[in-house]
């Protein structure tokens, strides 16, 4: 642990190196919307990354709300490879496809990664060798001088809600609280959803927010990042800043 600064219960990690041992059984959890263009790359190349730590794994798809060819493609993926689960949710739901893949998952770990995988792979070795000493690690776009390509007003808005609004109004600790590149012991992670109301992307801001207030030991680690195709909008707004203003008065009233 010399190698990390510690804030509280949360352990900011400054090092690259990259280890781990073959100890559990690992769940992947791929909310997919609307990724019929990306979801069989995604699905290839963690296959091929987990074959590799010759760690036991399942990947659970969850399509929600897709208005193209996405669950098609995840049922054919299913029958393709033996390691791979589909399953369909009838409206969006960000959250609520993480929050499915953890009721069916079987693994002692869950990790969700966004299927454009918006962070480099190489760091998902050093993601598991971590669960194993934490109940929630996650990378982080803002340790250090990382390697982040991005629109610029994301970047304006992402740090903007970070800095003001989840650290500075819901007293989150980490520097980057909506990274897609996440690991959770399972049965932490079911009781942290317990608790989380928003079902949008937000939450998984307000799970991360939770496990802070619960005392779980949490590391966020530095991660390289590239910009998804996603672009800005008004929705930023009412995804983000009016459910964090939502989420203080509950945790605060």
């Amino acid at each position: 642990m010399n190698s990390s600064i510690s804030h509280g219960l949360v352990y900011i990690d400054h090092t690259k190196n990259i280890f781990v041992s073959q100890i559990f059984q690992i769940s992947i959890v791929l909310p997919a919307y609307n990724e019929e263009k990306k979801l069989e790359y995604c699905v290839s190349e963690t296959i091929s990354r987990m074959k590799k730590l010759d760690i036991k794994f399942e990947i659970i798809i969850v399509e929600n709300g897709s208005i193209d060819s996405t669950f098609k493609i995840a049922e054919e993926i299913s029958k393709k490879y033996s390691e791979v689960k589909a399953f369909h949710l009838d409206n969006p739901s960000f959250g609520g496809a993480i929050k499915k893949g953890y009721n069916i998952a079987k693994g002692d770990v869950v990790i969700n990664l966004d299927v454009d995988l918006s962070t480099d792979m190489d760091y998902l070795p050093k993601l598991i060798e971590y669960s194993k000493d934490y109940d929630v690690v996650t990378g982080s776009r803002y340790l250090e001088k990382n390697i982040v390509k991005r629109d610029f007003n994301r970047y304006f808005l992402s740090v903007v809600f970070n800095l003001i609004f989840v650290r500075g109004l819901l007293g989150s600790k980490l520097k980057d609280n909506n990274c897609g590149f996440r690991a959770v012991k399972k049965n932490v992670g079911l009781k942290i959803f317990q608790e989380v109301q928003n079902d949008k992307d937000f939450g998984m801001v307000e799970f991360i927010v939770i496990a802070q207030k619960r005392e779980y030991r949490i590391k966020e680690f530095p991660v390289s990042w590239k910009e998804n195709s996603r672009h800005i909008s008004i929705n930023f707004v009412m995804n983000f800043f009016i459910p964090a203003l939502k989420l203080w008065r509950r945790l605060n009233f």
